[in-house]
This record gives structure tokens, sequence and C-alpha cells, in this order.
């Protein structure tokens, strides 16, 4: 086995909250900011990977994000952490290293919003929530989703494991309550099978590969409508009055109560 040493970085800053009392509590908005860099040629001769959908989208959508809040008159109660880590294909190296040092202590980080590709497909009936059923972020964006006139489905493609393959694990470990938000399947105006032969075909031909590129055909309307339902969550969760929690006997509760614990004391 052959080891290299590169070097990165997690590029962060911080939206400070209003409220005296709740601004050392944060939501964490997270997208991993790099790739594979140049890398083995493929059939054409280029080494590029450029990770245009995965994940230059999920960055695209976090800063979209966080350009709104701070827009706003005045800031939501919560700091607001924007967080692009770096080193996600090598093993969530980036938000590792995060949760290993963090910024805010575990038990004053209300919950984490990861965006790991995006729709570039169009407008879509549903949207995909990978964490569904895990805490009570999921009230939240189900009734966001609702305003939208689109509903909630958890992971559609289970067989994958994506949670535990994105950087909203590492929270999760910590004990961060986590969404991962993905593209929906059931696309407007399209048959029932299209998203999914879609996603698929990236999968097949373009993931991880120098042809995940970026392409002026993109119909990027649905990846605005999933980055409006990450604003109004994240919001949301930044002006409650109580942090959300893991449901009771989800694998990540006990590293929950462990952290709030830690911050009582």
């Amino acid at each position: 086995m052959n080891v290299t040493r590169k070097a990165t970085a997690n590029v962060a800053g911080v939206l400070r909250g209003s409220d005296p009392r709740l601004a050392d509590e944060t939501v964490v908005l997270s997208a991993h900011h790099d790739h594979f860099g140049i890398g083995e040629p493929d059939e054409t001769g280029d080494v590029i990977y450029n990770g245009a959908l995965d994940n230059a989208t999920g960055v695209a959508q976090i800063l979209a994000i966080a350009r709104a809040i701070k827009a706003l008159p005045e800031a939501p109660r919560r700091s607001v952490l924007i967080n692009l880590v770096g080193a996600e294909e090598q093993g969530l190296l980036g938000s590792e290293y995060y949760a290993a040092n963090p910024t805010f202590p575990p038990g004053k980080i209300a919950a984490n919003l990861n965006y790991d590709g995006g729709n570039i497909w169009g407008h879509t009936h549903d949207v995909t929530f990978i964490g569904l059923g895990k805490s009570t972020i999921d009230q939240i964006a189900t009734l966001v989703a609702e305003e939208q006139g689109r509903v909630v489905k958890p992971d559609q493609f289970a067989d994958k494991g994506y949670f535990y393959r994105s950087d909203q694990f590492s929270f999760a470990k910590i004990g961060v309550p986590a969404m991962y938000l993905d593209t929906g399947t059931d696309f407007v105006d399209r048959p029932p099978e299209w998203g999914r032969e879609q996603q698929n075909h990236y999968t097949e031909v373009n993931y991880h590969q120098p042809t995940d590129e970026y392409d002026p055909s993109w119909d990027l309307g649905g990846m605005i409508d999933d980055a409006l339902l990450g604003y109004w969550t994240g919001l949301a969760i930044a002006n409650a009055d109580e942090m959300p929690t893991w449901l009771p006997g989800d694998e990540f509760e006990a590293a929950r109560l462990e952290a709030l614990k830690a911050v009582e004391d």
C-alpha cells in the first residue's frame, strides 16, 4: 500500500447570532469543497477530476444559503457556522478533524445540515432527506417541503449507505442531529423512473471521474428548491427556543446526551 501526504484545509466562517443567550450555540451548514484533483487519465486522456456535481454544487448551495442569512435585517438568534470541509473523498477527513477539534462544543451545536451533490435535472415533487426518521429535524424539513408543495422521502438508494459516507456522519458521531439533503427522484413532467435513471447514469458514468464537469444544459431549478429548503430549515433551527434532538433510541442519542451534559457542567 502506498501512502501519500497532501495538504488541504477546512474553510469556515461564522455569522454571529443576535440573541445574547443563544449566540454561543450554532447551526453548522457543511459541504466538502474538494475532490480528487489531478489523477489517472480517463479514456480521453483527461486527468482533471473537476467534481462539478460532487461537490461544487453542494458548496454553491451552502454559499447561497449563507448569503441569504447574511442579508437578513436581523441575524438569527443562534450563530450559523459555514463549514466547507476538505478531504471528504479520502474518508471524511476534514469533517472528522473538525469534529475532533470543534470551534463550538458539540453540546452547543444545534444541528448540521449537509449538502453533498445538487439536483442538476430540474424541479421535483419530492426531496430526499438522508437521515429521515432519526431526529426532530424531520418535523421542520417536512413542514418546509409542504410549503413548497413537495414531500420528504427517506434515502431512496438505501443500499448505498449514504448517511455513513458523507460529512454529516462526523457530526452525528459527536452527537449533533444531522440532515443530508439530496436530490429527489419524482421529477416534474417526467416519467416515473426518469429521475432514478438520471442518477444511476451519473453514478455509473461520471461519479468520481474526470467527466464530472459543469454542463450548460443543467437545469438548476430543483437545486434552488433544495437550497431554499435548507435555508428555511436552518433558519427555523437557528431561531427555535430548543435545539433538535435525536429520536429516543437512536444510535447517536447517547453521544448527544453526553455532549449536552458536558456543557452543563
